[in-house]
């Protein structure tokens, strides 16, 4: 029996001794604690100074630092947001340029589309060469004649082009046949 309580004693003994950590380590992991809520509690009250709350116990060194601080704060505040701005128009410009390239480019493109797509443009000269010593002027898409090109009709009537005189005010006659173009009526 005595050898029996005798390792009853030891079993209990011995795990009561794992149980237990170092109490080095115990001390450490406290006095570590310690530190970290005091630096919790300073950071906290600095926080509240520099909201502008809890400064009545504060000296008037401690509220000259505490302006000097802030001054620096605000000043690099100001830079940074002076750097973004700056940055953010560089951005800017360089996305105008690039539409104002992309629009120059499409501008030419549709040029170069509307002069493909038209018609060749009349030339206007007048039919005696570069003198200009006569009257009429003609329209056409071929480049200019020679001087003797053109020859005078003469007094034969029957080449000249007949007008014939319509009074607005009456309503069209029929065309031969009865038939009226439907733009007409």
């Amino acid at each position: 029996m005595l050898k029996t309580l005798e390792r009853y004693q030891r079993h209990i003994y011995a795990s009561q001794d794992a149980a237990e950590p170092p109490s080095d380590d115990m001390q450490n992991n406290y006095q570590e604690y310690v530190n970290l809520k005091a630096r919790v509690e300073v950071l906290q009250h600095s926080q509240r100074n520099l909201l502008g709350e809890d400064l009545a116990p504060l000296s008037t060194n401690e509220l000259e630092q505490l302006e000097s601080q802030l001054d620096r704060t605000l000043k690099q505040i100001r830079s940074r947001k002076t750097q973004v701005l700056l940055d953010e128009l560089c951005d800017l410009k360089r996305k105008e340029q690039m539409l104002q390239d992309a629009n120059s480019s499409l501008k030419r493109k549709l040029d170069e589309i509307d002069v493909a797509a038209a018609p060749p443009q009349p030339v206007c000269h007048d039919g005696y060469g570069s003198g200009g010593g006569g009257g009429g002027v003609v329209l056409s898409n071929e480049p200019p004649q020679p001087e003797d090109f053109f020859q005078a009709l003469g007094r034969d009537l029957s080449l000249h082009p007949a007008f014939h005189v319509v009074d607005v005010n009456q309503p069209p006659a029929p065309a031969p046949g009865g038939y009226l173009p439907a733009w007409m009526t």
